[in-house]
């Protein structure tokens, strides 16, 4: 049974009261029909609701991979890290327009295509971050993006009072964020940031404007609070380099 005659079916539950009574059998069939609909490569990307110029949901060949990703994450096998970390690995080298070997994602990482993401070596990806690639995110080698951050790469328009905001179209601008960089838990990092070497961003910042090298920002909106730099002589790893052993 396609989605259209699953959903139609289920609206009849509803209207007879029967969904309490059927919750198992109904989301039994609800999840088969997920599943076959990316089998067969039969699912799209919904119409756009933001109507106007800017950027917008492109269909591409990865969509069911991407699919595939989100509902393997609401398994229990997502759990299992030593099956999970290079599962979404794997799936992330062939979605996202680069990925490092060595990337760690884990569970609940969303994104908007994967096509216009990069990752470097070594960076680690946590539990509920949002990488809105309408635009391009760059993020380097050896950046720890904490649990839930959002990297937004798109604003509405607020400034046209003949139509909603909700319609009034998007802009987009791409993130870069630097190596050996540290978003903190909840951070985000609005449209069009660029985001140093070696930063620290704390926990539950906005992060408005661009951030320099080596400086550590909080707040709403993020404002520099010091700087990190490195000693004047040895002991500076640089991008490349072999790491210390631990």
């Amino acid at each position: 049974m396609d989605i259209e005659s699953i959903l139609a079916s289920f609206e009849r539950e509803l209207d007879g009261g029967a969904v309490p009574r059927r919750a198992a059998d109904l989301l039994d069939e609800l999840n088969d029909a997920a599943g076959a609909a990316v089998s067969a490569s039969t699912v799209t990307m919904p119409t756009d609701p933001f109507r106007g110029t800017g950027p917008s949901d492109v269909i591409d060949d990865t969509l069911p991979l991407t699919l595939f990703w989100r509902m393997f994450d609401r398994t229990p096998a997502a759990m299992v890290q030593g099956l999970a970390l290079p599962l979404r690995r794997m799936l992330a080298k062939r979605i996202f327009r680069s990925c490092a070997d060595d990337v760690i994602f884990h569970h609940n990482v969303l994104f908007s295509r994967g096509a216009n993401i990069s990752i470097g070596e070594g960076s680690l990806i946590n539990r509920y971050v949002m990488l809105d690639d309408r635009e391009d995110i760059d993020i380097g080698s050896y950046v720890m993006v904490a649990a839930g951050v959002t990297i937004e790469t798109h604003t509405h328009p607020f400034d046209d009072f003949s139509v909603p905001i909700a319609v009034g179209g998007r802009s987009g601008k791409p993130v870069s964020i630097g190596s050996n960089t540290v978003l903190g838990y909840n951070t985000v990092v609005m449209a069009g940031v660029s985001i140093g070497y070696r930063c620290i961003v704390g926990a539950n910042s906005v992060v408005t404007n661009d951030v320099d090298e080596y400086t550590v920002v909080g707040g709403v909106p993020a404002k520099p609070i010091k700087q990190l730099l490195p000693p004047a002589e040895g002991g500076v790893w640089t991008p490349g380099g072999p790491l210390p052993d631990r």
